[in-house]
């Protein structure tokens, strides 16, 4: 027993003498740092010892269970920008994966910010924002961009510096109410449209003396395009080598959260946000209009929550399996919204009419019966007057040639299970429910991800 007694003791000291000499590796970094601002003048060999602490970092990561991200980064090329207008970026170039650092902020962070920071960055090249920011780049703001690639990261990440952007800070910066666990694009429409309303906020993340959001993915532009062979590899490979001891629970979380449905919601109820104000909603960012001398009155801006209603072709041409999809469906938007949504059950008639809000709410369906009519789902919209609905019809596609009526409310989006829709002029968007999505997809990062995964486990 003494004989173990001391080699517990030896095995603590050795970690503690471990992290000792890291603290003091980077304190005099810190005073090297420090130095160089005040004088312009870098110490020679400053650069080597930085790389020298990274190493000790990766070493210490992988004695504290932190050795996926140490082997990613140990399976990439390090170099330091002193320019970098942020601790970290990455660059994808030929059979290279760039880790980039600025050092003069890098070993301001505590060890615990600057292994969140390296995590930070893996996580980004792991959900393909490189790529996707680029398909980005043409239709939002920069600043927009920016801040969702963080939030959709450091959602999974714990002890980041201060100064780096989180959901909650976006939602009270710009009034919003996002969630966890939606994709990239969903989060850039959001926000983009939520600048456009509070200029003043976003001039603040850009004109900040400590970090200018706008500018912190600059360094990505030098990327090269993912689908090449050469970048493919090189990604394929570094992710099996820093999976060899198997993958951390956050990125086990990201799959969790972000399985996609078949139909890319974001894009689609994304342009809903946008064009279908519903009421007004209060907020501190604003004075209230009548009284603007009334500091303790709370203003108002417009509530770009939709009306949603969901109609579920129950007809006896909808075998079980395309009614398990069209719930899976329903779930996947009854999860997303805090209102409740409306279900219309329907094949020739309506035969039934209720909200939910959650799983618990969704109610047995009706025994199915004859043929299918859209036309009553149109006239009842028509007859409540719902102009400011958004209408998404889930059908196999068989049903009338041409309805009855011209609809009234706002949109209808056509969720087709089967080859075609039998209307000859939908009055809306179609779209058919496939297995496969294209890469152009918002959820093509998560699935590449999930893929290399199941590659992974073989």
């Amino acid at each position: 027993m003494d004989d173990l007694r001391d080699y517990v003791d030896l095995t603590f000291n050795q970690d503690y003498q471990a992290k000792d000499q890291i603290h003091d590796k980077k304190q005099a970094l810190l005073a090297d740092a420090v130095n160089y601002r005040e004088t312009g003048i870098l110490r020679k060999g400053f650069v080597q010892d930085f790389f020298a602490y990274i190493t000790d970092l990766t070493f210490q990561m992988v004695s504290t269970g932190e050795d996926y991200y140490a082997l990613f980064l140990n399976d990439m090329v390090r170099e330091a920008d002193l320019e970098l207008p942020f601790p970290t970026a990455s660059v994808l170039k030929g059979n290279k994966i760039l880790f980039l650092f600025n050092p003069l902020w890098f070993v301001e962070l505590e060890t615990r910010e600057a292994i969140a920071m390296i995590k930070h960055e893996v996580l980004h090249i792991l959900l393909k924002h490189h790529a996707r920011e680029r398909a980005l780049k043409p239709k939002f703001r920069k600043l927009a961009i920016n801040l969702a690639m963080d939030i959709s990261v450091n959602q999974y990440l714990s002890h980041l510096p201060p100064y780096v952007e989180r959901i909650n800070s976006v939602n009270r910066r710009f009034d919003l109410q996002l969630r966890t666990g939606e994709t990239l694009e969903f989060y850039t429409e959001a926000i983009h449209q939520a600048i456009e309303e509070h200029p003043q906020e976003a001039s603040e993340l850009t004109e900040s003396q400590e970090v200018n959001y706008a500018e912190v993915h600059d360094r990505w532009a030098e990327s090269e395009d993912e689908q090449q062979d050469e970048v493919k590899d090189k990604l394929k490979s570094t992710l099996r080598y820093a999976s060899k001891n198997g993958i951390p629970d956050e990125v086990q979380k990201i799959l969790h959260d972000q399985t996609p449905a078949e139909v890319p919601w974001g894009r689609v109820v994304g342009k809903a946000l946008r064009t279908l104000p519903k009421g007004q909603k209060k907020t501190v960012t604003r004075v209230n209009r009548r009284q603007p001398e009334r500091l303790d009155l709370r203003g108002e801006l417009k509530n770009h929550i939709p009306d949603i209603t969901v109609a579920v072709d129950i007809s006896g041409s909808i075998d079980d399996k395309a009614m398990n999809g069209f719930l899976r469906e329903i779930l996947s938007l009854s999860r997303r919204y805090k209102e409740s949504i409306r279900i219309l059950e329907c094949d020739d008639a309506i035969r039934r009419d209720y909200r939910i809000r959650s799983l618990k709410d969704i109610q047995p369906l009706l025994k199915r019966r004859g043929g299918t009519r859209f036309s009553p789902v149109m006239e009842k919209l028509k007859e409540e007057n719902q102009r400011d609905t958004l209408l998404i019809y889930f059908t196999d596609g068989q049903g009338e040639r041409q309805l009855e009526l011209r609809p009234i409310h706002h949109k209808t989006l056509w969720m087709v299970k089967g080859d075609k829709l039998s209307l000859a002029d939908p009055h809306g968007e179609v779209i058919y429910l496939r297995k496969e999505t294209p890469e152009n997809e918002p959820t093509y990062g998560i699935q590449v991800m999930r893929a290399m995964l199941n590659d992974w486990a073989r």
